[in-house]
């Protein structure tokens, strides 16, 4: 009776599964399936063929025949194909090798390597960046206002009033400096050739103390220098124009340092109007100029040369630079022209200059602080 209802078991398990193409089950003898054939997939939990009665010892038909000590014990709770099949054993696999017991998917997910190849221990180590090239300055300069002490109270203003002006002297070394407390000034006596006024660092020399009862809104008190002093060489070249006649000096070219008109023409003083600035040059070779009144010049263009000419009362060999600025009331306002200065001598020599952050504290070249006796008529 129990072996009639086995029979009549297998019989309907056979016939329900009909609607396969093809089913394995161990010590069916035939080959494997290749490629499955359209129909209707096993429903899951669906329950397997039965465990054969007897050992197999080749259920897929393969050949091969396991150890003669190795005894086959069919289980008996989940069937092998099973999802949920209690045997977890994972195949020995070569080191790097994939295994197939959780291909659930054909999707690859990449895992980033947070290990450096290059570093032996593992470390992440950021790149380190190259450090910036050393620019080099090409000249120095005390700050703006930085009179040598005893010479007056300076106009320490930042401002650059025309940040995109020329600078006036071509191509010479140029020294900005005063004329009066140096070498060969008359405040100082000795010989304005002297090596030590072709030095920096410049100087500030705008609101410098004079004789003359002329002012500027940027200095502190009136009787002021309302421009910029600038020696402009080499001491050699300075000795050699001292001994040249005054009509032929032309060793050191002074140029327009923006686009505009020459408005006009002095015994001693040649004016660049430019828009809302009007730029005054004193001191030229008047005998060798470039311009007239009424000309129209560019940025560049030559207007003189550096001189010593001051009417009948020569003075060293210098140009003196001054900016006067519209200031919208109707007038115009001497501006401090020494930052506008050492912008445009960065820009001609195509490097920084060097702040020195001296200030009020240093002392003149010769040595000693000046204390000027009353009295005393300080003109240029």
């Amino acid at each position: 009776m129990k072996n009639l209802r086995r029979v009549l078991i297998s019989a309907v398990a056979i016939a329900g599964l009909t609607a396969c193409d093809f089913v394995r089950f161990p010590g069916d003898g035939g080959p494997p399936p290749e490629t499955p054939q359209p129909g209707p997939a096993i429903p899951p939990g669906a329950p397997g063929p039965p465990p054969p009665t007897v050992p197999v010892t080749d259920p897929y038909g393969t050949g091969e025949t396991p150890d003669d000590n190795t005894t086959n014990v069919p289980d008996d709770t989940v069937p092998d194909d099973s999802a949920d099949a209690g045997d977890t054993t994972v195949p020995d696999t070569p080191p790097g090798e994939p295994t197939d017991v959780a291909d659930n998917s054909d999707t690859v997910i990449n895992t980033p390597d947070d290990t450096p190849a290059d570093t032996p221990d593992g470390t992440d180590e950021p790149d380190v960046p190259e450090p910036p090239p050393v620019v080099e300055t090409t000249f120095s300069y005390f700050g703006p206002g930085a009179l040598l002490p005893g010479t007056g109270e300076g106009a320490p203003d930042d401002t650059i009033f025309a940040p995109d002006m020329v600078f006036p002297i071509k191509d010479s070394p140029a020294y900005l400096q005063s004329m009066v407390f140096t070498f060969g000034g008359g405040m100082v006596g000795g010989d304005q050739c002297d090596a030590r006024n072709f030095e920096y660092p410049w100087r500030d020399n705008f609101c410098e103390t004079r004789s003359a009862n002329r002012g500027s809104v940027y200095c502190p008190v009136n009787r002021i220098h309302q421009g910029q002093d600038i020696r402009v060489g080499t001491p050699d070249d300075c000795k050699t124009e001292r001994s040249t006649a005054a009509a032929n000096r032309m060793a050191h070219e002074v140029v327009a340092v923006e686009d505009g008109v020459i408005s006009n023409v002095g015994s001693y003083s040649v004016n660049l109007r430019s828009g809302g600035r009007i730029y005054k040059y004193l001191h030229l070779n008047m005998a060798k100029l470039s311009v007239k009144i009424g000309d129209t010049v560019k940025a560049g263009d030559t207007i003189g040369y550096v001189s010593n000419d001051f009417g009948g009362t020569p003075t060293v060999l210098h140009l003196h630079f001054e900016i006067t600025q519209n200031n919208g009331n109707g007038g115009w306002d001497y501006v401090p022209p020494y930052t506008s200065l050492v912008a445009a001598y960065e820009r001609r020599e195509n490097g920084p200059g060097e702040l020195i952050d001296e200030g009020d504290v240093a002392v003149a070249s010769t040595g000693t602080a000046f204390v000027i006796p009353p009295g005393t008529e300080i003109i240029e």
